[in-house]
């Protein structure tokens, strides 16, 4: 997961007039953890002997750097709200021993009731923050703390195994997440003058470094460079099934205790957990949640955003401009969503239930539910005549089923794989240079007549083979423009699939060479309105590096393995396997 800033926006206007007070407080205070572990904090609030709620932000990656920009803390200070910014056990402020998620549940639950029980607190708490600081917030729901009225756990997943092995392949990014952002702080306590000390110069010299070499190093166990500071990360490698070793990042059978309402948001090019987290956690809520309160208060966000800051004015997002509706003044929607819930009379969201930002009409749309109950797969099935890799004018699109088609064959080496120059943090690009890779299937539609709305879970519905016992399959959506550019629509880490787990995450079948199976890659989310003239594309490849570690297709066990071998793989398309990509058509605005 790489580093999120809360999402920092402008605004000019609060909801309660009555409670402003542009003369705030600021300490520092040590919140006492059960076992006598204190956490570091920040707390900003209103002048004066009154009591407030309170909003609480935990964060791995430092109060002081998010201070040091952050308006959000002051603009709920002066809107009414105490505000506490917290370092997670281990980090910078506070005392302890940091591992990644392992003790944010309990910690989560005792920060809260800390906080509620304040003497200048209401004893109602809310909480907010993105990816690091949005699982916590769900860790801490799974408690179910006293004082919890509000949750606002952004571009972040609800589940683990999911989080860690997304579609069964272990996410590689967790290098740039370690290497700047953790370790320096781990030396800085162990007087380790090997590297900086501070997250700047760490991410300086991480990101001048040789990085493919450590992405390629093999096997992936023996990577040498977190082996000091990052435990953590070795124990997911050597956990690569889901079970139950996972609960502790895990809240998916919780449910039932949420009685708070939780404010969702995520982006179609966010990491592929959040668009994932957000329909998992938005719809359990709508199921479990025992409090209809709760059900009645949630809202759920869905832009075209990537895993990054928001504001008014930021609305291009890599080679794409989406115009001006795709700002959001999320400061102001959370303050006014909080004080319909923390404070008694006051205001309240006007978000709709669920808000959707459909790309290339560029408009939101007001929604109840998500996905889209009246959203129709529409199958678009792939066709050629075997040279969808080689030549990229062959593979079509079309809503015709295949007849006697010969199936798309490639190699797919592992030690050359398909890379992501936007793994960063991932935006909708020109994909033409990753679509003329030889390893990469390509198929096309014949250009639109009239528009065509694509919004909710994409699918791609295949028959595959290989000559290995294990392999990878991967597609990608995008929406090819009348001057030949195509721009993907969401990010290239979703929509993946290991074939080892195809029938389940909680076990490994692995291939038996040349055998043709039948398998479904879900997990990639979109909404957007081919315009007439436009294209419908899909590529179809085998890996995604560096999202994943790309396959050595030997069918041993990944984390251990040296040797990568290549795998000649095959997509079939006739009238016994009529592979497709099944796209949420929408007719009806």
């Amino acid at each position: 997961m790489r580093k999120i800033f809360l999402f920092l926006l402008i605004t000019n206007s609060f909801t309660d007039t009555s409670a402003q007070s542009l003369n705030i407080i600021r300490e520092e205070v040590m919140i006492p953890m059960r076992d006598g572990i204190k956490l570091g904090a920040i707390l900003y609030r209103p002048e004066g002997d009154e009591k407030h709620p309170a909003i609480v932000y935990r964060t791995p990656y430092g109060v002081d750097d998010y201070d040091a920009y952050a308006e959000f803390p002051l603009k709920a200070a002066r809107q009414g709200y105490m505000v506490f910014l917290v370092d997670v056990r281990g980090r910078l402020r506070s005392e302890g021993e940091f591992e990644a998620y392992r003790n944010e549940k309990q910690d989560g639950y005792d920060v809260i009731e800390w906080v509620g029980k304040h003497p200048f607190c209401t004893g109602k708490v809310g909480t907010y923050g993105g990816s690091y600081p949005g699982i916590v917030q769900w860790l801490a729901m799974s408690q179910a703390p006293p004082h919890l009225a509000a949750a606002a756990p952004e571009m972040t997943p609800v589940g683990s195994h999911h989080f860690m092995y997304y579609g069964g392949a272990f996410s590689h990014p967790w290098l740039d997440w370690f290497m700047p952002y953790i370790l320096a702080d781990k030396r800085k306590r162990a007087n380790d003058m090997s590297g900086p000390w501070d997250d700047e110069p760490a991410t300086e010299e991480w990101e001048h470094s040789d990085r493919r070499k450590w992405y390629a190093y093999r096997p992936l166990a023996d990577i040498p460079i977190l082996k000091k500071y990052a435990p953590e990360y070795y124990q997911w490698l050597s956990h690569p099934d889901s079970s139950a070793w996972w609960n502790f990042l895990n809240v998916e059978g919780d449910f039932s205790k949420f009685n708070n309402p939780v404010l969702l948001l995520s982006g179609w090019y966010d990491a592929s957990y959040g668009p994932e987290g957000v329909r998992r956690g938005f719809n359990r809520m709508m199921k479990e949640s025992p409090s209809e309160t709760a059900k009645r208060q949630t809202r759920m966000v869905l832009g075209p955003w990537n895993h990054t800051s928001l504001n008014m004015r930021k609305t291009k997002f890599g080679e794409v401009n989406f115009g001006t509706n795709a700002g959001f003044d999320y400061d102001a929607e959370l303050l006014k969503w909080y004080d319909g819930i923390l404070k008694e009379g006051m205001g309240g969201s006007q978000l709709p239930k669920v808000s959707i930002f459909t790309m290339g009409e560029n408009k939101w749309h007001s929604e109840s539910e998500w996905p889209l109950a009246r959203s129709v797969n529409q199958s678009f099935y792939l066709h050629s005549n075997g040279a969808a890799a080689s030549d990229k004018n062959e593979g079509k699109l079309s809503v015709t089923l295949p007849s006697n088609e010969s199936p798309d064959t490639y190699v797919f080496d592992p030690s050359n794989p398909f890379w992501d120059v936007s793994y960063e943090k991932s935006y909708p690009y020109d994909q033409r240079n990753n679509e003329s890779r030889s390893d990469v299937a390509v198929y096309t539609s014949a250009i639109l007549d009239k528009d065509l709305e694509v919004t909710g879970e994409l699918i791609a519905d295949l028959y595959v083979s290989s000559s290995a016992p294990d392999t990878d399959f991967s597609f990608t959506l995008c929406d090819v423009f009348p001057d030949g550019k195509s721009i993907n629509l969401h990010g290239l880490d979703a929509g993946y699939l290991r074939m080892r787990y195809r029938n389940g995450t909680d076990h490994q079948e692995l291939m038996k060479p040349a055998e043709i199976y039948h398998v479904r890659i879900h997990q990639a989310y979109t909404s957007n309105l081919f315009r007439k003239g436009h294209r419908i594309r899909i590529y179809i490849t085998s890996s995604k590096a560096p999202h994943y570690d790309p396959n050595p297709n030997t069918g041993t066990e990944i984390a251990t393995e040296k040797v990568l071998k290549p795998a000649t793989n095959r997509i079939h398309h006739d009238s016994k396997h009529p592979s497709r990509i099944l796209l949420p058509v929408i007719s009806n605005r």
